[in-house]
C-alpha cells in the first residue's frame, strides 16, 4: 500500500524523468562535513545536495566516507529541485533534495570491501546501484 502510494505520488510529480521506473543511486556523505547521523536523529527527513538527474521516488543509499567506509542509509526521495543557495570552502549547492530515511544499516554490513564484490571501486559522487545489489538488498527489506 505505502509503496503504491509513493509510486502515484513519484509519477504524478513534475518529475523530469522519462520512465515511470524509480531508479536507485549510491550518493557518497563526508561526515566532516555534515553530520547525517545526528540529522537522523533529530528527524527520519533532511534536506542533501542534489547534483544529478535523481528525482522524486528514487531510493538513495547514502555511502559514509572514512572512517565508516559504508552504506549506513537507504532513503526515498520526497521532493528535488529545490532552490538552496549555500557555499563554502567544501561544499557548494544551489538546489537540493528532500530525503527520508527508510532503513538504517550496521557499519560492518555494506562495507567498502562488500561493495567491491558489485564492482563498485569507490563512491566519489552519486551513481547509479549496481542492479544486483539493489536486488540483494531489497531482498532483506521483504
Amino acid at each position: 500500500m505505502l509503496r503504491r502510494a509513493i509510486y502515484d505520488y513519484a509519477a504524478s510529480s513534475t518529475s523530469k524523468r522519462t520512465t515511470s521506473k524509480p531508479a536507485a543511486w549510491l550518493v557518497p556523505a563526508n561526515p566532516s562535513y555534515y553530520d547525517i547521523a545526528q540529522a537522523f536523529r533529530q528527524s527520519d527527513e533532511t534536506i542533501w545536495k542534489q547534483s544529478t538527474n535523481i528525482n522524486i521516488g528514487d531510493t538513495v543509499y547514502l555511502y559514509i566516507a572514512a572512517p565508516v567506509s559504508a552504506v549506513i542509509y537507504k532513503c526515498l526521495v520526497t521532493d528535488v529541485d529545490i532552490p538552496y543557495d549555500y557555499r563554502d570552502k567544501n561544499v557548494s549547492m544551489d538546489h537540493v533534495m528532500k530525503i527520508k530515511k527508510l532503513e538504517q544499516y550496521p557499519a560492518d554490513f555494506l562495507t567498502a570491501d562488500r561493495l567491491k564484490e558489485y564492482g563498485v571501486n569507490a563512491v566519489r559522487g552519486p551513481r547509479h546501484m549496481p542492479a544486483d545489489l539493489v536486488h540483494m538488498l531489497n531482498s532483506l527489506s521483504k
